[in-house]
């Protein structure tokens, strides 16, 4: 043991160096391991969903003027509903991928309503239309900036998206939209004609 007032020697000065390194590192891996909220702040939000108007935007597209059986919601025991909320056609002169240059398409525009008590997977919807008496399927196509559901609803919450198809005008006299979207709920058809 040194006498008091006396120096430490060299090596007691490294190991002291040493121990205050060690000790240090200790500090910085404690801080990196410690509560992550504070360390790393706040997290940054989740990436931004396509607005809804975007989502079901058709730029040039006119309504149908006449339509029947189209429009009436179906609605689940567990109060989740869905409805088509507008049916448009446009002749499409864009090209893109996807798309349909010179045909008419019809758009359809959905809705699922939440009024259950928790949240709605839309990550599964499928949309099928057919026309005609033998209910030949109409051919799905992308226009503008349409988009499919997907994610889920909050209990309590509505969204919407619109889906276009290259349905031929000589089946418009007998159309049925087919939407899927659980395993838990039946198919919602939807039966009418349509008219320009």
């Amino acid at each position: 043991m040194p006498h008091p007032g006396s120096r430490p020697s060299t090596l007691t000065r490294s190991a002291g160096r040493g121990t205050a390194l060690a000790l240090a590192f200790a500090l910085a891996l404690t801080g990196c391991s410690g509560d992550d909220k504070k360390a790393s702040g706040p997290k940054p939000p989740p990436p931004s969903e396509q607005p809804e108007a975007e989502a079901t935007s058709a730029p040039g597209a006119q309504a149908f003027s006449a339509m029947t059986g189209l429009r009436k919601p179906v609605t689940y025991d567990d109060k989740v509903s869905v409805a088509i909320t507008d049916i448009k056609y446009v002749k499409n002169k864009k090209l893109g991928p996807g798309e349909i240059t010179g045909k008419t398409l019809t758009i359809f525009t959905l809705r699922f309503t939440n009024g259950s008590g928790q949240a709605l997977d839309l990550n599964k919807v499928r949309v099928v239309a057919q026309y005609g008496k033998t209910r030949a399927q109409a051919s799905p196509t992308s226009y503008a900036n349409l988009n499919d559901f997907y994610g889920t609803v909050a209990a309590g919450r509505q969204r919407s998206a619109s889906y276009a198809f290259d349905l031929p005008t000589a089946g418009y006299g007998s159309v049925v939209l087919n939407v899927a979207f659980s395993d838990k709920h039946k198919t919602a058809v939807f039966a009418g004609s349509l008219k320009q």
